[in-house]
This record gives C-alpha cells, sequence and structure tokens, in this order.
C-alpha cells in the first residue's frame, strides 16, 4: 500500500510505501500530513457528504483505518451516527484538550455465525453445565450423607446446581438484556461446563458482535450482570446458611478445607442468625456454598481490568489512559499477592491469612485480558449521566463487600 503525504505550506507531496517518512517538508521543514489518494476520492467524498454540514479539517486513511480532524467543531454524535453506520462503518469519536477527532472503521460483514451461533449448541451447552453441577453437588453432598448429617445425596446436588445456575443465569442474562437495550449485537450465553472441578463450571460468557454505543451503555453492560447476579446470590446464602450444619469441631481435627469471609457474606451469615456454641463448627450446606460461589463470581467479573465487567465501567469512568493504568496495576496486584500467598504456603511468609497462591493464575490469566486494552464507546464526548455514576458506585461498593482475599484456605 502507498502513503501520499502533502506539506500543507508550500503544496509539496510525497509518496511512500511505508510509514516510515520523515514529518518534515524537505523544502520549508513544515509538517508534512497525509494527502487525499487518487482511489480514497471516492470514499473520502462520501463520507463527507455524510457528515453534512460538519466541518472536517482533515480526512486521512491508514490501512483501513480513516481518520477525522474535527478541530473544535460543535458535534452532535446521534446526528451523525445514523449515515456514517448508513454507510457501513462505525464512528468512533474522541476529544482531547478541546479537540475533537474520529476514526471509522469498516463494520464486519453480517454472516451466520456459524455452528456455534445455532440455537441447540446454548441448549446442549447450558444441559451440560446443569449436569456437570448436579454432579459436583453430587460429590459435595456425598461426604454430608456418609457422616450420616444429611439424609439424600440428591437433595445437597440438585440444591448446588439449582442455586448456583440461578446466579449464573441471572447474571448473564442481565448483559444480555441490558445488550439489546443498548442496540448492541451479542451472542447468547455459552455456558462452559467443567464436570472434573469442584464448582462443575466455569461460568458462562457472551460474546458482543458490536461495538458499545456511549459511555453509559458501558457503565450499564458492565455492572448489570453482577449487580443483578448478587441480588440473587444474596437469598441463595442465606437460606443455604439456615440448611447449614453445626457439628462437632472435633471432626475437622486432622484439617480441612475453610471457605473465605466475604464482608457481605459474613453480613448475610449473621442475618441467617446461624448460632455455632463453643466447641462446634459449622458445615454450610451445598445450597450456602453455591451462594458462597456467586459472591465469588461476582466480585471476580467486577476486577478493574480489560473487558471485564469492571473494565467496562472503569473505561467509562476514566478513559483509555486511565484504564490502561488501573488494569495493569490491578495485574501487579493480583501477581504480587499470588507469590507471596505461594511463599507463605511453602512456609517461607507466615502471611497464609492474608494472601493466597491462586491469585498468581488470576494476575496471568488478566495480564492476557489486558494486553490488547479497550477500544471504548464509539461516542466518549458524552459525559456520563448522574444515574449512570451512581450505577458505577453500586458497582464498586459491590466489588468491595464480595471481595475475599483468601478465598480458600487449606487446614
Amino acid at each position: 500500500m502507498e502513503y501520499a503525504y502533502r506539506c500543507p505550506n508550500c503544496g509539496y507531496r510525497a509518496m511512500s510505501h511505508s510509514q516510515r517518512i520523515s514529518p518534515e517538508c524537505p523544502k520549508c521543514r513544515s509538517l508534512l500530513e497525509y494527502d487525499i489518494r487518487e482511489d480514497d476520492k471516492e470514499e473520502f467524498l462520501g463520507i463527507l457528504d455524510a457528515l453534512g454540514t460538519l466541518r472536517v479539517n482533515h480526512i486521512s486513511k491508514d490501512r483501513d483505518v480513516i481518520f477525522l480532524d474535527l478541530g473544535r467543531s460543535h458535534i452532535e454524535y446521534r446526528d451523525i451516527k445514523g449515515p456514517i453506520s448508513d454507510l457501513g462503518y462505525d464512528m468512533y469519536l474522541r476529544e482531547k484538550n478541546g479537540l475533537y477527532h474520529a476514526f471509522l472503521i469498516k463494520k464486519p460483514p453480517e454472516s451466520a455465525g456459524g455452528m456455534l451461533s445455532k440455537g441447540y449448541v446454548y441448549i446442549l451447552l447450558f444441559i451440560a453445565t446443569v449436569i456437570s453441577t448436579i454432579y459436583a453437588g453430587y460429590v459435595l453432598s456425598a461426604p454430608l450423607v456418609d457422616e450420616g448429617i444429611m439424609g439424600n445425596v440428591w437433595s445437597g446436588a440438585l440444591s448446588f446446581s439449582a442455586g448456583l445456575m440461578a446466579i449464573l443465569v441471572c447474571h448473564e442474562m442481565g448483559h444480555k438484556v441490558q445488550s439489546i437495550k443498548s442496540g448492541i449485537s451479542s451472542s447468547w450465553p455459552y455456558f462452559i461446563p467443567m464436570p472434573f472441578l469442584p464448582l462443575g463450571t466455569l461460568g458462562a460468557i457472551i460474546k458482543m458482535k458490536s461495538p458499545i454505543p456511549t459511555k453509559r451503555d458501558a457503565v450499564y453492560l458492565g455492572a448489570s450482570g453482577p449487580l443483578i447476579g448478587v441480588l440473587v446470590a444474596i437469598p441463595v446464602v442465606i437460606i443455604g446458611m439456615r440448611m447449614s450444619y453445626v457439628v462437632p469441631a472435633s471432626m475437622f481435627e486432622g484439617g480441612g478445607i475453610s471457605l473465605g469471609n466475604s464482608i457481605l457474606f459474613t453480613l448475610l451469615t449473621y442475618v441467617s442468625s446461624v448460632s455455632v456454641p463453643e466447641g462446634m463448627t459449622l458445615w454450610i450446606h451445598p445450597l450456602a456454598f453455591a451462594g458462597w460461589v456467586g459472591l465469588l463470581v461476582t466480585m471476580l467479573n467486577l476486577l478493574p481490568a480489560g473487558q471485564l465487567d469492571g473494565g467496562h465501567v472503569v473505561r467509562a469512568l476514566f478513559g483509555d489512559r486511565g484504564h490502561r493504568k488501573i488494569s495493569s496495576a490491578m495485574v501487579w496486584v493480583l501477581l504480587g499477592s499470588g507469590i507471596l500467598g505461594l511463599m507463605s504456603e511453602m512456609g517461607y511468609l507466615p502471611l497464609g491469612n492474608y494472601f493466597w497462591s491462586g491469585w498468581l493464575m488470576w494476575g496471568i490469566l488478566v495480564h492476557f485480558l489486558t494486553r490488547g486494552g479497550h477500544p471504548g464507546a464509539l461516542n466518549e464526548i458524552e459525559p456520563l449521566s448522574r444515574n449512570a455514576r451512581i450505577v458505577a458506585v453500586l458497582a464498586l461498593i459491590t466489588f468491595i463487600m464480595c471481595f475475599v482475599p483468601v478465598p480458600i484456605l487449606i487446614q
């Protein structure tokens, strides 16, 4: 591909097969700018015509991205979104130091989506995940039955599956409904069965097929799933705790696995009015464990990094630069916590109650999730509404309330 350059001062023109050209004009030393190539004129004229009276200082193209310098022009995004979309472009509008610019990217061609977008795929994955979580609940309930504490292993298995699936379904449908309201094209939830894990699932994902329109939509999209999921998890925890069993502490003298308590889980335990006398301990019901997992999943999704749910909110609040800094800091916090937890578990540091080695894995995962950054909303010049800021604060409070420094402690 050839790149054309023009000097706005003396009219000098140059061509290059790469972008590695001196930024200065060899004649008058003014800064060179992209020139409109003959092949691009028709495309550019169509765009300028669609923009109507909006002043465009300069238009250029780099590979498949078209850049518009809009200067200090007053812009009503809703007035130009439709005409540009009709031409087959997604238009990203940005502002810096009072100057506006935009870049246009061709929309991907509409397709049937392949086999993975077939309705039966979603249904089969959902059924497989239900079966997988029932199996996980069976494994969790079997020791209770062996000790003569629970009468029927299947009641525990079905309770765990129903509680966990209710939280996950409501979480994902919160995202789906919001994506529909925001005009974002997205898939239905892909549930992920994992029978060999204690949870029976790795959760679910929704694939976004089009950009987020505004920063407000980004906040609502990111917060909708966790906030709805936690509202379902709260009664699941309360009911499950009331069904839990008070047993002699001597049953665990040989060691066992303890679950970390978040602020919210501790409050819900108190609300459940569970009394544990001295010398006794609590063996939670599988349904309570499903609620605990739901709170943990909520917290993990709200990690302020990459394109996680919390990452959408942070991108809308702090922009591209702030999002990158916070995401990077989150990676280092997770990696550092994981390393300290690992050293503690190996006996080098007495910090087992404060750091968890599992954060090391999450730090690596979040690192890869943040490498591509976050594209942001199409329209980033429209300020966040008061309601969107309130929702963002609720998401932050939910993250803090659900945070568990050490989710699992092996004693």
